[in-house]
């Protein structure tokens, strides 16, 4: 009788699948006890844990992937939070202040200690293998001034604080103060490592950065994973290191045109003067799948032999044809300038156009001229007599035509249509270095998920140390989904094994499951929640059947079950 009056004042909560399955993952990682551990707080002057608030924030991220993360309270509405923080939780305590400064509390110290805590935990609890880390660096803009002489710093912690400034910007947007992100993203998408950086913290510094972690990652077991970054990593500094005999690091990157004397300029012209490639297929698939083949060089650079992997690309090549008629149309209105133009003499007019023979746009062109000499009569002023003579003078005026120059056309087809990786991994063949080098997209979708609209949001970002700490935990949002992903992926992978001839019709529109992602189960969990009916008792809501055949295979592949979620 008690708990029916008491129920008829409570009102419903309910928790969505998505939720309570991040929930889990992140009780089965001791998320709160991993935050709690490392922070300096005390429980009689806090409302609330630092490990709640941030496990209350990080949870808020999954209840709307498609509007920004504003406020807390409004994310938590309806939400069973007695369950989720646990039953000493008081709902008011949850807001933005509290918010504020349990990330403030975060960011007072080095929050690359508890993300590595508990980014390793999971790929030992879940057993994620790691055979390539991509490395990469993305920028987030802020508005706002952030006044750090109002809080209290030393000196010494104000030279340590992150730094919101203007830098090199990746969004296009070089007027926004920003900070720079740094991942290294394991091949299954699982983020190791995500440091909020200053603004204007180049690639090469993030890139040692890494390498420093990298080092870390070898106490681990992960000692054999390949390194993968782009060409900022290619530097006679960062190669040497790499190639160090007790510390040698596995990497594969594109060699930039400047390196070591043009050295990728060469390994092209050796490639195309031996015209030897092998073909290495279509990588990807749909009407956007570029064809390649490789030729391979192997040679001493610093010493250290490396495998040098020219590349030509179908994509590359139709691209760098198409732009013979932009450089035919960028050419073409300063040859009308250069024919309007008048000179006195044909010495100044045989001058100008040697230095419009110099242009850039005439790389890929010859040209003639034509030096046309126009005689012009000018009249004095006033009557005219039977004595009176006009004077005569000449006007020289080009005319220009211009052709394709075949040689430097086909060099120029020749550099455009391809790229050089470097790699001291020598016994890859190119097929694989070319995907391996490929996989890099891996970190560039997870910075477009970090820069979504429901988890790169401004609020609480009242100073920098809010900022590293919001960036941290959104940082760990990306590694919850990424589990996920990775686990659906993997149960597929071995229900194929078991059962080749079954699929699982939980795709988009009940198509076959081919490649599931976090994004799928999310839409088709949408509307799937637990709804409590008394305190400690809960029922399962499907919306309707056809979202329970396709979830329930996903939540399988998984290794989950319901009621094992909400255990």
């Amino acid at each position: 009788m008690k708990i029916k009056e008491s129920m008829k004042a409570m009102k419903v909560k309910t928790i969505s699948l998505v939720v309570a399955l991040a929930n889990k993952i992140m009780n089965e990682l001791n998320f709160v006890e991993t935050i709690n551990k490392h922070v300096t707080w005390d429980e009689n002057q806090c409302d609330e844990s630092p490990g709640n608030l941030a496990k209350a924030l990080v949870l808020a991220t999954f209840t709307d992937m498609r509007v920004p993360l504003t406020h807390i309270q409004d994310r938590t509405q309806g939400m069973d939070l007695d369950y989720l923080l646990g039953k000493s939780y008081m709902p008011h305590n949850i807001n933005e202040f509290n918010v504020g400064r349990a990330l403030e509390r975060i960011g007072g110290i080095n929050v690359n200690q508890p993300y590595e805590t508990l980014a390793l935990s999971a790929m030992q609890k879940y057993e994620i293998p790691i055979d390539y880390i991509h490395s990469d660096t993305t920028t987030i803009s802020f508005s706002g001034v952030y006044d750090i002489e109002k809080m209290n710093l030393t000196p010494e912690e104000k030279t340590e604080l992150l730094k919101i400034e203007k830098g090199f910007n990746k969004d296009g947007r070089p007027g926004d103060r920003q900070i720079v992100v740094g991942q290294m993203v394991g091949n299954t998408g699982i983020p190791l490592r995500c440091n909020a950086l200053d603004g204007s913290t180049s690639d090469v510094e993030w890139n040692k950065i890494a390498l420093d972690y990298y080092d870390k990652l070898r106490e681990h077991g992960f000692e054999r994973c390949i390194y993968v970054a782009d060409c900022k990593l290619v530097t006679q500094e960062m190669v040497t290191q790499m190639n160090e005999p007790d510390k040698t690091v596995p990497f594969v990157s594109r060699c930039p045109d400047n390196f070591n004397e043009l050295q990728a300029k060469r390994a092209k012209r050796h490639a195309y003067a031996n015209d030897n490639w092998t073909d290495l297929g279509q990588l990807g698939t749909g009407k956007q799948a570029s064809h390649y083949r490789g030729y391979a060089i192997t040679e001493p650079i610093f010493g250290t032999p490396m495998r040098l992997l020219v590349l030509e690309s179908s994509a590359l090549r139709e691209k760098a044809e198409l732009s013979l008629e932009k450089h035919k149309a960028a050419l073409a209105p300063l040859i009308r300038a250069l024919e309007k133009k008048t000179f006195a003499c044909y010495e100044d007019a045989d001058k100008e156009y040697l230095r419009f023979t110099k242009q850039k746009e005439m790389r890929l062109f010859t040209s003639m001229a034509t030096i046309t000499e126009t005689i012009h009569e000018k009249w004095p002023p006033g009557r005219r007599s039977a004595a009176t003579k006009p004077t005569v003078y000449s006007v020289f005026t080009l005319g220009i035509s211009t052709d394709i120059n075949p040689e430097v056309y086909a060099e120029y087809l020749q550099n455009e249509s391809s790229f050089v990786l470097i790699s001291n991994v020598l016994d890859a063949d190119p097929a694989h270095l070319l995907k391996i080098y490929k996989g890099q997209h891996v970190v560039e979708t997870s910075f477009r998920h970090l820069k979504s609209p429901s988890l790169a949001s401004v609020i609480y970002l009242k100073n920098p140390k809010r900022i590293e700490a919001l960036t941290m935990l959104l940082s760990f949002s990306l590694l919850i989904r990424a589990i996920i992903q990775y686990r659906m992926r993997d149960g597929l992978q071995k229900h194929r094994e078991l059962n080749p001839n079954d699929d699982i019709r939980a795709g988009w529109a009940g198509r076959k499951l081919e490649n599931p992602t976090f994004h799928l189960l999310y839409e088709h969990a949408i509307n799937c929640k637990y709804e409590r009916v008394a305190w400690d008792e809960y029922i399962f809501d499907w919306p309707n059947v056809e979202t329970k055949w396709l979830v329930l295979p996903l939540l399988e592949l998984m290794g989950y079950t319901l009621v094992s979620i909400f255990e």
